[in-house]
């Protein structure tokens, strides 16, 4: 059983680096969940915790043993969470019809580990600069492509249609022209009960296609619209 003592010198070291893992992690999680993406509020959260929990505990490891002459190496655990978190980042890319998705947010959970790293050392100042510095990032990068890039943005979505004569195709058409887009590509695939999967890449602000993406689900015959 653990002593009062131990249990307070435990808390004292292991509730501030916890505390400050959920609020470094949370503040990237909120952007990413305003923004619907896969790994939202809980995801981050985890990954900045976890990541904190692991130094704090192989730097716990390296210091029970120096009063008997023998000196961990904390890093070779943090080594091994910037192996790990890979799988975790590879996981959310996803590769269709020649588009990389995803690559943003994979990059959000291998930065998110690195704020929980220095958590886990201690270094709470840094981590929440770092946190606010990614959403800083993350939140600008988007005002500048709105407004600097404008038209050169690229989209893609995803529509099952019923179209025996090609008069749903004709109202997409003149939707993406209403909306102020460039169509790119357009990739027509005929299913099952006279069904088409039709994959539209088209250029424009990030706001008309938002607006394209509304109207589509106006259109008679188009029974799914899944944005990329």
């Amino acid at each position: 059983m653990w002593s009062t003592n131990e249990l307070l010198e435990a808390g004292q070291f292991f509730l501030p680096r916890l505390f400050a893992a959920v609020i470094c992690g949370g503040i990237v999680g909120l952007e990413r969940e305003l923004k619907n993406k896969p790994a939202g509020i809980k995801t981050n959260i985890l990954i900045c915790v976890g990541s904190a929990l692991y130094t704090s505990v192989s730097v716990l490891i390296s210091e029970s043993h120096m009063a008997s002459g023998y000196y961990g190496d904390p890093a070779r655990v943090a080594a091994q969470i910037v192996s790990g978190i890979g799988f975790l980042g590879g996981g959310t890319i996803i590769q269709a019809r020649g588009t990389i998705l995803g690559l943003t947010t994979a990059a959000t959970i291998w930065v998110v580990a690195a704020v929980g790293l220095l958590v886990g050392l201690g270094h709470y100042g840094f981590g929440l600069l770092a946190s606010l510095s990614v959403v800083s990032i993350l939140t600008l990068s988007n005002l500048f492509e709105d407004k600097l890039l404008g038209r050169s943005l690229s989209f893609q979505c995803r529509v099952t249609i019923r179209d025996p004569d090609g008069g749903v195709r004709s109202q997409i058409q003149n939707a993406i022209h209403r909306n102020d887009l460039i169509l790119d590509d357009l990739d027509l695939k005929a299913t099952r009960d006279e069904q088409m999967d039709l994959v539209i890449r088209y250029r424009g602000h990030r706001d008309h296609s938002k607006k394209f993406v509304l109207e589509l689900w106006a259109i008679p015959g188009i029974l799914e619209v899944r944005s990329d």
